[in-house]
């Protein structure tokens, strides 16, 4: 398996709405919005296998706000060397939300030194849904 991470352009906004459909049942992503932030896309083998979004809040702070990985690639390693490359490119503080249900992902986060700073009653829509803050240094 070959993986490479790369940022994302235009040509492959197509495909990210397609995993971000796929990953979340009620996406709320548009293709333009993964361009206005910092898009870093994963390929394995020449397909995009998944995608991070993050934003700098304040200089040496960042905001993780999307993490996919296609049902095809999951368990692979994606996510994580998606994690690993944003933490190696800017070092500092990261923070992030998180779905109450969705352990999988805190527990991912967990590995990376992710804590839970706090709770967002009702944060998410469709269906409502307290939102986990993480927080990493």
């Amino acid at each position: 398996m070959t993986l490479v991470i790369r940022p994302a352009v235009s040509p492959d906004l197509d495909e990210l709405v397609a995993i971000e459909n796929e990953c979340f049942t009620y996406a709320n992503w548009q293709a333009a919005d993964f361009l206005k932030h910092d898009c870093q896309l994963a390929e394995v083998d020449g397909k995009i296998a998944g995608f991070l979004v993050s934003r700098e809040i304040l200089p040496g702070e960042r905001e993780i706000l999307n993490l996919a990985v296609s049902r095809a690639f999951r368990r692979q390693g994606v996510a994580s060397a998606l994690i690993q490359h944003e933490l190696k490119r800017h070092p500092g503080e990261f923070f992030l939300e998180v779905r109450e249900s969705n352990l999988a992902a805190q527990e991912l986060y967990r590995k990376f030194g992710f804590v839970e700073i706090g709770r967002r009653p009702q944060y998410y829509q469709a269906p409502p849904e307290t939102a986990i803050v993480m927080k990493m240094k």
